[in-house]
């Protein structure tokens, strides 16, 4: 019988397997489009329950009931406390020309980050007077934990992209401070997004854990959950190839393509008995994406319009949601 064969663990695409700098991530690429509404939303992870769905994909059972993992998500609507204006120069890139903040910030909001009470409208209109320098407007938002029923009282602030040209983004963003971003804005039941969260965070972990390397013989050396070889003597220097212990999990991860297949506002459709397992129970709008998502249960996950898009079969069909 011929030894088992394992494929390598911990692809080398990741590294540095550094720790993420904070629990919800920065999106730093945004899908370039002419259609003007903001291109991301956010979520809490809730966990993950199982459908019944007619499959619309080409293959084998297409037409046919089929079982499909999905995560649920528990999105609250994301409000708008400020916009961020870019200008962009040869020499130094991308800078921050000035933010507006809405003179009214939320409570929750305070307590994440120092935003003043009177706030700063007025830069408004310095960025309306240089609107042909300006190269891209973003919207500051926050999320609203305590309509989604969490413990927790402190808000997650980040930018959202927005598409459509310069001009039509100042207008949007000077309509949209102070009011909220509903799911609807975003996304469409069966579209894709990609999804992008932190991981969850398992510590200091050996080279055996972390790689998936194989254990050395017990005649070997005196330890066994190592490497064999780290490399010559000559040079003494470790390759960044080399399998070493170090952080595993809390990093940055993005998952493209996944499926939307269905949000809504009342939390009893997919509310189960007893709440879901490490979190409790759905309190406000809710998202189903087909499959698994990065994090443990609540934490924020954000979704982006896909930037490598797929062609969107529809909207899917339910016909069950497990609970």
């Amino acid at each position: 019988m011929s030894d088992p064969s394992v494929p390598r663990s911990g692809s080398l695409g990741y590294k540095p397997k550094v720790r993420a700098e904070r629990i919800y991530p920065e999106i730093d690429t945004w899908e370039e489009t002419g259609e003007l509404k903001p291109l991301g939303f956010a979520g809490y992870k809730v966990g993950m329950s199982r459908v019944l769905m007619i499959d619309d994909t080409e293959g084998a059972t297409q037409g046919q009931e089929i079982a499909t993992p999905v995560t649920i998500l528990e999105a609250p609507p994301l409000r708008v406390y400020g916009a961020r204006f870019y200008t962009e120069d040869i020499n130094t890139g991308k800078q921050v020309f000035t933010e507006v903040w809405t003179d009214s910030p939320a409570k929750e909001l305070q307590r994440a980050t120092d935003v003043p009470k009177e706030g700063n409208m007025d830069n408004l209109e310095a960025a309306k007077e240089i609107k042909d320098e300006l190269t891209e407007v973003r919207l500051l938002v926050h999320t609203q934990p305590q309509e989604a029923g969490l413990s927790k009282k402190k808000a997650e602030n980040f930018e959202v992209a927005l598409g459509g040209d310069v001009e039509e983004q100042l207008e949007y963003a000077e309509e949209m401070i102070g009011k909220e971003i509903e799911f609807s804005d975003v996304f469409e039941p069966g579209e894709y997004s990609d999804v992008v969260a932190v991981t969850k965070g398992k510590g200091v972990e050996g080279p055996v854990k972390r790689y998936g390397i194989k254990k050395l013989g017990h005649k070997t050396q005196k330890k066994r959950r190592k490497a064999g070889n780290v490399g010559p003597w000559h040079p003494d220097k470790l390759s960044w190839r080399v399998p070493l212990p170090g952080q595993q999990g809390f990093n940055n991860r993005t998952e493209l393509n996944k499926r939307i297949i269905d949000h809504g506002e009342d939390p009893e459709e997919v509310q189960r008995e007893g709440g879901f397992k490490n979190y409790g129970e759905v309190n406000s709008n809710y998202i189903i994406i087909k499959g698994s998502v990065p994090g443990p249960e609540k934490r924020l996950v954000r979704l982006r319009t896909a930037l490598r898009k797929d062609k969107n079969p529809g909207e899917p069909e339910i016909t069950h949601i497990d609970r």
